[in-house]
């Protein structure tokens, strides 16, 4: 009997999703046993990894609260739940991985209460847990969906929350990804409420974790690869990921940190992730917000597939607070980068006079900006389309930055729509409805081809057909004309243009797909065709950075205004920074409300 729980303990490790099962196996055949998985805490001179890893559930045992209603997210291999038990616990454990069920199983019995499930689903007992414990376990949750889940899971009144793990202490270079940043996490606890009562660095303490993985897994390469089916791809991949690991702590980027918190009962108000299934609360606070409603489709198109992501501020079950953003691909510094526009940032009446002023609008753009932009986040990089009055606000409390101004360029036409025939040749009317058929996206595509090579340093939203596509031709309530705008001799593809009409003869320049060198022309061309179809005024948006591109462009009597609208960078977390010899080229379609 003893052996074949052996075998299945030992046929369950190998089981395990990889790089577990290569630390399962190395524990077990290099240390003679396997009873953890987690970073061991070494002292001064001390070599015994298991003893280091028996220090650190230690010093993890000191910060749990007395025996009471306990969850365990992440089980490993089952030794802390079974501790737990045996010390009068009432504790439970969840994994989302099978094989660590069937190891516990294996090795401590059968009737050790196990649940095949992530947190973010887990809904047991909900309103009846009293703690929480994540050992190595937080890391792969998203910091947000870690703490709604507590806020469901556990009881209304004093609740403890353990977390033991590794951490990224700084975030300054575009390499510094893949863990949670420390400091936000603390951040986004204390929005919940939870006060922070213990906090142990045994960041220089774990170190020797890593190197005791490096030397072993190169001395025990071809037993892993002989035992458990890996092959050198695997193990080269393991190598490097532990070297890069080894050297980020070495530079303080890299951290491990014991954290307890504690808490009375839940937060007033708190953050939360919103996703269709809060769609219509949204929709209801922006109507109320801003006096006018937003349709299904709209958030759809904004937010539908995972384009759009938003942070909201709850109280007592009613959306108070909302900020949004969408995913943009931008083509920056000399790569295509992944941006977030934000939108929809509202805060409802009553909630600016109940929860100390700028509190509600504090707490969800932080949340949202440490969850969704910077290194090591989403999104390298934000911006938006504030007015100045609203991004003034936010830089006081030290939100935003200010990298840009939008300007007008606005024309009167004069003459007949003859007159403006000759400037306007040579320009194909794709209309304002239907989706693009294969040449005319091939051609969207060159064109945006041409204007990413002649960016320069500028930054830029990506303009290709998909793109296009999606912003113009799906929008569900606004119509927009593309025009194609062809050389006058070869006939040529040399742009497109995006134009919407308004009341009382103006015309909108939104877009232009060109080579930068030929926006002027392109903007000129299309202000001309603009005044064949009997406009009289016609306009088009610019960050004031590029407005020399563009100037002298228009015909007629034209002139520059101001839009009291600010173009702001985060200036809470760190990511890609927008500076003098680098600035955006936007222009009315990046926004999405033109």
């Amino acid at each position: 009997m003893k052996r074949a729980a052996e075998t299945g303990w030992a046929a369950a490790m190998r089981a395990f999703s990889f790089p577990l099962n290569v630390y399962a196996h190395l524990l077990q055949q290099v240390e003679g046993q396997a009873d953890y998985l987690h970073f061991a805490v070494f002292e001064h001179g001390q070599n015994d990894v298991r003893r280091a890893q028996e220090r650190a559930s230690e010093l993890l045992w000191q910060a749990l609260p007395p025996p009471c209603r306990l969850l365990e997210v992440g089980i490993g291999l089952g030794t802390t739940l079974a501790r737990l038990r045996a010390a009068g616990y009432d504790a439970h454990g969840i994994t989302p991985e099978p094989a660590q069920i069937d190891a516990a199983h294996a090795r401590h019995g059968t009737a050790l209460p196990l649940t095949c499930s992530r947190l973010e689903d887990y809904a047991d007992h909900a309103g009846q847990w009293h703690a929480l414990l994540f050992q190595e376990s937080a890391q792969y949750i998203a910091p947000l969906a870690l703490f709604e889940a507590a806020e469901r899971l556990l009881a209304a009144g004093p609740a403890t929350l353990v977390v033991m793990d590794e951490f990224a202490l700084k975030r300054d270079e575009p390499g510094h990804t893949g863990l949670h940043h420390l400091a936000h996490f603390q951040a986004l606890a204390a929005r919940f409420g939870w006060q922070l009562e213990q906090h142990i660095d045994l960041s220089q303490a774990v170190q020797p974790t890593l190197d005791y993985l490096l030397r072993t897994t190169r001395s025990e390469r071809d037993a892993l690869m002989r035992e458990l089916g890996l092959d050198a791809a695997a193990l080269d991949g393991l190598d490097a990921a532990l070297l890069r690991s080894q050297a980020l702590y070495r530079q303080g980027v890299y951290g491990y940190a014991l954290l307890r918190y504690t808490r009375p009962g839940p937060a007033a108000a708190r953050p939360v992730a919103l996703d269709a299934a809060r769609a219509d609360a949204m929709r209801e606070l922006f109507a109320r917000v801003f006096g006018h409603a937003m349709s299904a489709d709209e958030w759809r198109w904004k937010y539908g597939d995972g384009r759009g992501h938003a942070v909201g501020l709850q109280r007592d079950g009613e959306l108070v607070a909302h900020f949004g953003g969408m995913t943009r691909r931008v083509h920056a510094a000399g790569q295509d980068l992944l941006a977030c526009q934000v939108c929809d940032v509202m805060v409802a009446p009553k909630a600016r006079a109940s929860l100390n002023g700028s509190g509600p609008l504090l707490a969800i753009t932080a949340t949202f900006l440490e969850q969704q932009i910077g290194w090591g986040a989403p999104h390298a990089v934000g911006f938006g389309f504030p007015t100045t009055r609203a991004f003034r606000v936010a830089e006081k409390l030290g939100l935003y930055r200010e990298v840009d101004q939008m300007v007008r360029l606005e024309s009167t036409l004069c003459g007949t729509p003859e007159a403006h025939r000759t400037a306007a040749a040579r320009v194909d009317d794709w209309g304002s409805e239907g989706a693009l058929d294969p040449g005319q996206r091939a051609i969207v595509d060159e064109l945006w081809s041409a204007m990413r090579v002649s960016a320069g340093a500028r930054v830029l939203g990506v303009r290709d057909a998909a793109w296009i596509e999606h912003r113009y031709r799906h929008h569900p309530s606004r119509r927009y004309r593309l025009l194609l705008l062809r050389s006058r001799w070869w006939r040529r593809p040399v742009g497109l243009a995006v134009l919407r009409t308004h009341d009382d003869g103006l015309w909108r320049v939104v877009d232009l797909v060109a080579p930068v060198p030929r926006l002027n022309e392109m903007l000129g061309r299309a202000a001309a065709w603009a005044g064949t179809q009997g406009a009289s005024r016609v306009e088009c948006w610019v960050t004031r950075s590029q407005l020399p591109l563009l100037e002298g462009a228009l015909p007629g009597a034209a002139s520059v205004h101001p839009l009291e609208i600010s173009v702001p960078e985060s200036a809470w977390t760190e990511g890609l920074r927008i500076t003098a010899d680098r600035r955006w080229l936007l222009m009315a379609g990046d926004a999405d409300f033109t």
